[in-house]
């Protein structure tokens, strides 16, 4: 998916669970916009990669794109982290993190969900950049326009 879908996708997850948790709502959906882009560290010519170039470009080196970056053990490993040093704040970017997951295993490609484990792929029937992930796109902007208009006592 590209990374407009990704925060999009974000976004929605990320409005539709706020409620649940007793969080600053900004600082929640930045955390899930923010972790929803996260995986793609591992594609230095992703938006992430390019920025944390320095970053992105030995994880491609070394795990590959789709691999470990692209798993629930790479989901817990964050959010294990971010526990230890800041508490409940691994909440957001773990749903964060696994929107990403999800919405990138209805792509061709797909994902191996439990890597380093090939027992659960997921892939799908989008390709990337075609146009139904563009169409995607437009569903999910609509959704999400929606639940803020409808919840604007939210903000």
């Amino acid at each position: 998916m590209m990374f407009r879908t990704h925060l999009a996708f974000a976004l929605l997850i990320g409005l539709v669970t706020m409620s649940l948790f007793n969080f600053n709502k900004y600082l929640f959906l930045s955390l899930v916009l923010f972790a929803g882009i996260l995986p793609d560290i591992d594609h230095p010519r992703s938006k992430i990669g390019k920025k944390l170039r320095a970053l992105s470009v030995p994880i491609k080196f070394l795990f590959g794109h789709r691999g470990v970056f692209h798993s629930v053990f790479m989901a817990g490993i964050i959010s294990f982290v971010i526990w230890w040093f800041f508490d409940r704040l691994w909440i957001p970017v773990f749903i964060g993190y696994c929107s990403h997951l999800i919405i990138d295993g209805f792509t061709k490609l797909g994902i191996n969900f439990i890597y380093p484990f090939n027992q659960l792929h997921l892939s799908g029937f989008i390709e990337t950049n075609g146009f139904i992930e563009k169409l995607l796109f437009y569903i999910l902007v609509g959704c999400n326009v929606l639940i803020i208009i409808k919840n604007i006592n939210l903000f």
